[in-house]
Parts: structure tokens; sequence; C-alpha cells
């Protein structure tokens, strides 16, 4: 069962570092991975369970996460290749579950928070290249 409380802080909190940091997390995994790479997605999302479970304990400022959310991917990517980490499904058709979940962004949206988050650093933003 997730730990997030279920505020909309909580839930803000975690929808706002999945837009950042989750095509970074994944091309960090599938970096890591070598070979593996294509198990990167599946310990992607075992990490925002993870994620989600530990927010509450999150310390560090959202801008700076990106290194507690690699310590977390570490964790889920030790128990993907172990196996350790059981199959459990969660019902989230429920309300209350459903909640719990961050809300996948548009691409308009992870553009944006690209752009904030480079502003934040203080550096220019490159521009998008449109695929053909």
């Amino acid at each position: 069962m997730l730990d997030v409380d279920g505020t909309p802080g909580d839930r803000d909190r975690l929808s706002l570092l999945y837009v950042i940091y989750n095509a970074r997390l994944v091309r960090h995994l599938r970096a890591r991975l070598g070979t593996r790479w294509e198990s990167a997605e599946d310990i992607a999302q075992a990490t925002w369970v993870l994620v989600a479970e530990r927010l509450a304990k999150c310390g560090v400022a959202d801008d700076e996460a990106f290194g507690w959310i690699a310590e977390l991917a570490r964790a889920a990517t030790l128990a993907h290749m172990r196996g350790t980490r059981s199959e459990t499904t969660t019902d989230f058709t429920s309300l209350a579950a459903g909640l719990l979940l961050p809300t996948v962004p548009s691409a308009e949206d992870e553009a944006l928070a690209n752009t904030v988050v480079l502003a934040m650093l203080d550096q220019e933003p490159t521009p998008l290249k449109v695929a053909a």
C-alpha cells in the first residue's frame, strides 16, 4: 500500500517529480542496464512506486531530487534483477488508489516542465526537434 497520505500537496509533488524526472530516469536506467535496457520502463515504474511510498520522508528539494530518485531506482533495479520483488496487483480503479497515481503529462507539459527546470538552473533551453 502506498504511504502517500492523499493530500493534494503530496499528489501534486509526486506529479511534479514525475513530469520533471521520468524521462531522465528512463534514460539513466537504459544507460545503466546496458544490454538489458528493455527493462528500464519496468524498473522506472517500480521506482515511482517506491517514490510514492517514501515521498513523505524525502528531505530534498524538488529541483535536487534526482539523486534520491536514482537511489530508489538502484534498489528497484537490484530487486528486479534478483527477482525478489514479487508481482502484486493493485486495484487502481478505486478512487482512492487512482488519486495516488501521477497523471501522464502531455508532451507540452513535459516541454514546459523542462523549460522551467532549465530556467531554474539558469541554462538556455535547446530547441525541440520535431520528428518528421
